[in-house]
Parts: structure tokens; sequence; C-alpha cells
């Protein structure tokens, strides 16, 4: 295994390099997914037509605190707070009804907003919801298009259920194609009705969500998760072996991997302030037991699983922010900690692709490992004294 990875280190670099370019790719894709805008328009025969906005407001036209305050004031105070972008929505959302501009009259918003991390994160967003009316009944055509100023997360799906239509016509609205066309209100469905694009990312709304806890796990080891960072790499600069390595790894991921669901589930409950300067104490631990270790002790292999009991409850604390989905609560929780493996698979395959090929050397231990673990453990010594003093 050695030799193989001595004699083509490269190989490995670009093979991490690819995972972690993907793991990048999905994040910033499935944020994009996740919290587009969709319009859609309801036709009637009669009465006015309804239009429904799902927007993100706190990562477009609000800043994420804006948002927060707006969504817990009281119903009075929120037709005050939401005036200035009242304003960009009637200049930026523009309809236009048999060929005549047609101005919609808003009649309800709903603001949902968890919490301000919630807000701030684009993989779970807090869409708000505005419902507006067309007093203008359409006879012949709709159609929906965005003025060239007014930037919305991208991209965003119109759907138009007509009256009299038995499938709804879809959409995908971007920065670049910020018009719908007009739509024709009569008639059999043609092929200029279906926008592959729309059905596309459609689809995609089924999966997406489950994706995005895997990505939300990753996050909260890269590149959020410093602490648990520096924890995995004492791990790894314990010795050259790679079973020691997967002991201590393994134990790890099964210790924390416990206490997050027993914390998720309300089992268990530590407060923050106790668990923080504890993790921080368990770097340094780490850091300066492989200064004198020069192998996989059984009371290391204790002291490790002790260890991750803590970092799971440090998970929790931070995923209790986000607040999961109560009615895939366990699929979430399961996704999520399968981020988190990843992430820390992703770190140990890093520290491989840069020292992996000099760990059978003579002067690794000296050269690298104990520089590296005495700054692990210098970083881990501020941390904690930063968690209980300051």
């Amino acid at each position: 295994m050695k030799m193989h990875m001595r004699k083509h280190p490269r190989r490995y670099l670009f093979r991490l390099t690819f995972v972690l370019a993907a793991l990048a790719f999905t994040n910033i894709a499935s944020a994009h997914m996740l919290n587009m805008t969709h319009i859609e328009v309801q036709t009637q025969e009669i009465e006015p037509t309804k239009i429904t906005l799902r927007i993100d407001l706190g990562q477009s036209l609000m800043s994420a605190d804006e948002y927060w305050t707006l969504a817990n004031a009281p119903s009075a105070e929120q037709a005050m707070l939401m005036r200035n972008v009242k304003e960009q929505l009637d200049a930026g959302l523009r309809f236009e009804v048999d060929g005549t501009t047609a101005s919609p009259t808003l009649q309800s918003w709903d603001f949902p907003a968890v919490s301000l991390a919630a807000i701030e994160n684009p993989l779970t967003p807090q869409m708000a919801t505005l419902t507006y009316h067309l007093s203008a009944i359409p006879r012949d055509s709709i159609g929906v298009s965005l003025a060239d100023d007014f930037a919305v997360p991208w991209p965003c799906l119109v759907r138009l259920d007509i009256a009299g239509r038995e499938l709804p016509v879809s959409r995908l609205l971007t920065s670049y194609d910020r018009n719908s066309g007009s739509v024709a209100l009569h008639g059999a469905t043609t092929g200029e009705d279906v926008d592959i694009g729309a059905l596309m990312v459609s689809a995609s709304q089924d999966w997406l969500p489950s994706l995005s806890w895997v990505v939300i796990g990753f996050q909260h080891i890269i590149p959020r998760g410093l602490d648990h960072i520096a924890f995995v790499l004492g791990l790894f600069f314990l010795s050259t072996g790679l079973r020691p390595l997967l002991l201590q790894v393994t134990g790890f991921t099964i210790a924390h991997s416990l206490t997050l669901g027993l914390a998720m589930y309300g089992f268990v409950s530590v407060p923050a302030a106790i668990v923080e300067p504890l993790i921080a104490a368990s770097i340094v631990y780490v850091a300066l037991d492989n200064l004198y270790a020069s192998h996989l002790a059984p009371f290391r292999m204790l002291v490790v699983c002790a260890f991750g009991l803590l970092h799971g409850l440090g998970f929790a604390a931070v995923l209790q922010e986000i607040h999961m989905p109560q009615e895939s609560f366990a699929q979430a929780l399961l996704l999520f900690n399968v981020g988190v493996e990843l992430g820390q698979i992703a770190v140990i395959a890093g520290a491989f692709a840069l020292v992996g090929a000099f760990r059978s050397r003579s002067w690794y231990s000296s050269g690298i490992a104990h520089p590296a673990t005495m700054g692990i453990a210098g970083v881990g010594a501020y941390w904690l004294l930063k968690r209980t003093i300051f």
C-alpha cells in the first residue's frame, strides 16, 4: 500500500481533488436548486388570476438579519417592514395578459423562519410566500417576465396552471433569459409548451432536499468544523500505520453518531458552554499524547471514543440551530451523519495526499508528525482558553 502511494502520489492527489471538487459543485448546485424562486400562476375562468411567489428573501432582497426581524414582527408591523421589498417586487415582477401589461395586487404573505442560522444558509432556505391577484382575467394568453435589474435566487421556476388545460405549463427563467414568453390559454399542449430545463429542475425537487443534508453534514467538517478537523488530524498523526488510524476513526465515528442521535431525539442535553471547551481539551490531549505514544494503546482508544461522544454533542448543538424536518427527521439525521463522515474522510484523504508519501521515511515523525502535532496542540489550547476565559 505504501509503495503504491509512493510511486503514484500525483494520482492520489488528482483523485482527492476530483472528489472535493465534485462535493463543492454539489454544494453550490444543490444550494441554488433548494432556494430557487417559484412563481405559480393559476388562471380562472371568472375569478381573478391567483399568483403565488415563493422566494428566499433572506438570500436576495433582504439581509438575513432583516428577514429574521421581519419574520418575528407582529403582523401589523410586517407591512411597514416589507415596504422596500414590496417596491422591489412590484417593479421586478411583470405580467402580460392578452398582450397588455397587468399589475398584480398583493393579498397576503407568510414569512417562515426557524432560526437566523437557517436563513443564512442557502441549503436550509426559509422561503417567504406572497400571494397576489390579477384583476384582469386573461382570455387568450398570459406571460411572466422579470426586470433586467431584478435579482432573485436563480433559477426561477414558473408554473402556469391554466383553466381548461389538463397539464400545467412550466418555464425556467434565468438571469440570461427572464421572459416566459406568451403562453396561449387555449388549444392542446404542443412542443413549445414543454421546457426541458423546467422539467429537469422540477424532477430534482424530489431528491435535492435529501442530498442537501449530506452537504450540510460535509459543511460542518469542511470548511466550518475547524475543531473537528484538528481532532481528526490529531488521530492521523499518531503513527504511520493505517490500522491504528482506522481503529481510531471507527471508534470516534460510532461514538459521535451515538450522541448525535441521542441529543437530536432529546434523550441527552448538555450546554454548549460545557461541550465546546471539552472539545478543545480533547484536541490538546490527543495532540500531546501523540508526542509520547508510538502505538495505539487500549486506553487511547477509550479516550478517543469518549471524545467522540463529546463531538457528537457539538454536532447536535449546531444542527439544532437549523431545525430538521419533522416529517423526515430520521432520514435527514442519517444523511447529515453521512455528510459528516464524508467530511472526515476528505480530511484524512487530504492529509494522505500531502504527507502520505513520506510516512515510511525515517524523518517523518521528527520532521512532519511532531511539528504538526505541536501546532494542533497549540491551536487546541488557544480554543480552550478562548472558550473558558474569554
